[in-house]
């Protein structure tokens, strides 16, 4: 700190760690971090009021921090150097940064263990680096983290405000992320566990740009009790549906299907036209949560069905898939 004349840290680039806190402050001509290529893990990093200070490049190799704070460095553009950094233990801080136009070298920023503040930067508008942390698709469970920030990825507060448009809130931030992270890890069985025993299986087809459906349920009336089927239950119902993907939904055509016998080649009966059956609006908030919202006019029922996973096992593959 307070180094007038110092221009690099070279002679750190051995450090590899720094158990509590490393801050480099005021050091009015130091242009960059470079000296410090092997810098894996800091307790506390702070990096404030280098008016010469372009980039955080020399930062390349750190993958967590305790806290960071990067403030009040008049010529700091990005912070593409973070690059790697993935978890942050405790606090988030990127404020009053006079040339900082985007925080793209944020994006594989998974987890703030506590607060994330980024505000009074006077011209950053690009914050989509920051909407993996923001957003909850690589989130098994959707929702606020234990504290009050309302963020799946952040702990607790957060603090985004007085910087330009784009970059104001959760919201702004989102409104520029393409929502569409409908993809392959979605395949699976799902259904409301308030219906136990009802249940959809779900088939992404990626190149095709298209979802399948399948609903297995019940008749809207249980059948007579003299009724019978020599297979299953005469209430038995299955429903199958059909759309192409836009953003995060895909609007479907319900195909109903009649005239079939079990396992042998018969004529099979489908609806004609093609949603005179009805519809569905599929819809994906995270990895593991969804809507099927229905219209059968046939039966004049129309309904919203919440839907999770049977098991979560493709999470994780949702989620590598969505960061892509």
């Amino acid at each position: 700190s307070h180094n007038d004349a110092l221009t690099n840290l070279n002679g750190l680039a051995a450090l590899t760690s720094v158990g509590n806190y490393l801050q480099i402050s005021s050091n009015s001509a130091l242009t960059s971090l470079n000296g410090l290529p092997t810098l894996t893990s800091v307790g506390g990093l702070s990096i404030g009021n280098n008016d010469a200070l372009t980039d955080l490049s020399g930062l390349a190799a750190l993958t967590s921090v305790g806290d960071i704070s990067v403030g009040n460095n008049d010529a700091l553009t990005n912070v593409d150097g973070l690059a790697n950094l993935t978890s942050v233990g405790w606090d988030l801080s990127i404020n009053s940064n006079a040339a900082l136009t985007n925080v793209d070298g944020l994006a594989n920023l998974t987890s703030v263990g506590d607060h994330m503040y980024v505000y009074s930067n006077q011209f950053l508008d690009q914050c989509t680096g920051l909407s993996r942390l923001v957003d909850q698709w690589d989130d098994a469970e959707p929702g606020p983290g234990p504290g009050t920030g309302g963020v799946p990825d952040v702990r607790d507060e957060v603090d985004i405000q007085d910087n330009l448009v784009g970059c104001n809130s959760v919201q702004e931030i989102l409104a520029n992320v393409n929502p569409s992270r409908i993809n392959a890890g979605l395949n699976d069985a799902w259904y409301n566990p308030e219906t136990d025993g009802q249940g959809f299986f779900i088939t992404v087809f990626p190149d095709l740009n298209a979802v399948s459906l399948a609903w297995f349920t019940y008749d809207t009336e249980l059948p007579p009790d003299d009724t019978t089927a020599n297979l299953g239950d005469p209430g038995h119902r299955w429903i199958t549906a059909i759309g192409t993907i836009d953003d995060n939904q895909v609007a479907m055509d319900i195909d109903i299907t009649s005239g079939g016998i079990f396992d042998t080649v018969s004529e099979i009966t489908h609806t004609d036209p093609p949603g005179s059956d009805g519809t569905i609006m599929l819809e994906f908030s995270s990895c593991n949560r969804g809507t099927v919202t229905y219209d059968i006019p046939s039966i004049n029922r129309q309904g919203t069905v919440p839907i999770q996973r049977v098991a979560n096992d493709n999470i994780a593959l949702c989620e590598a898939l969505s960061a892509d």
